[in-house]
């Protein structure tokens, strides 16, 4: 059973699929077999990554390991049980297409709040949450006051009593 790790944050240019490209990239290079999927459906940031990646290694006769990636596949409304969604079956159809033959499957999430979102985050082992070093971004998930004090607004955020944000976070499975 493939590690499932998902790269999300609900604000936009926050490094998603770079953080995912570099993630990626980094298991493909310790010897891990790495499945891919970009969530973000309008732009593919990360689909383009490793798309130009490819074709840079193919151009340049070089070789770099990447992430085998995949587009979510295409399913119609005619294929649905009663009460489906269509979106969960595009991602769970893709998940498991790649989980055969992968070790991780690296997913990566847009900048905003989707259905395919909440459900990568739900099948996640490990969330990754990047986070540019400023007060607007940290704000989002704590109230940072004037005196450096904070107050918690995201659940979990101080689980071990420091006060500092957590950018990364691990459940078992």
């Amino acid at each position: 059973m493939a590690h499932i790790i998902v790269v999300g944050n609900e604000k936009g240019g926050s490094g998603k699929s770079t953080t995912t490209m570099h993630v990626a990239t980094a298991l493909a290079r310790m010897g891990h077999r790495v499945g891919g999927l970009d969530l973000d459906l309008r732009q593919k940031t990360f689909g383009q990554y490793v798309g130009n990646r490819a074709r840079f290694t193919a151009e340049s006769d070089i070789q770099l390991l990447s992430p085998h990636y995949m587009d979510l596949p295409e399913i119609t409304e005619d294929n649905l049980q009663h009460g489906e969604n269509l979106m969960d079956q595009r991602l769970s159809a893709a998940v498991e297409s790649l989980e055969e033959a992968s070790d991780f499957i690296i997913i990566d999430c847009p900048g905003s709040h989707t259905r395919l979102s909440q459900m990568a985050h739900a099948m996640a082992n490990t969330l990754i949450t990047p986070l540019n070093d400023s007060f607007v971004d940290f704000d989002l998930l704590a109230k940072v006051e004037s005196d450096g004090t904070t107050s918690q607004r995201a659940v979990g955020l101080f689980r071990d009593g420091l006060e500092r944000p957590a950018i990364a976070g691990s459940r078992q499975g």
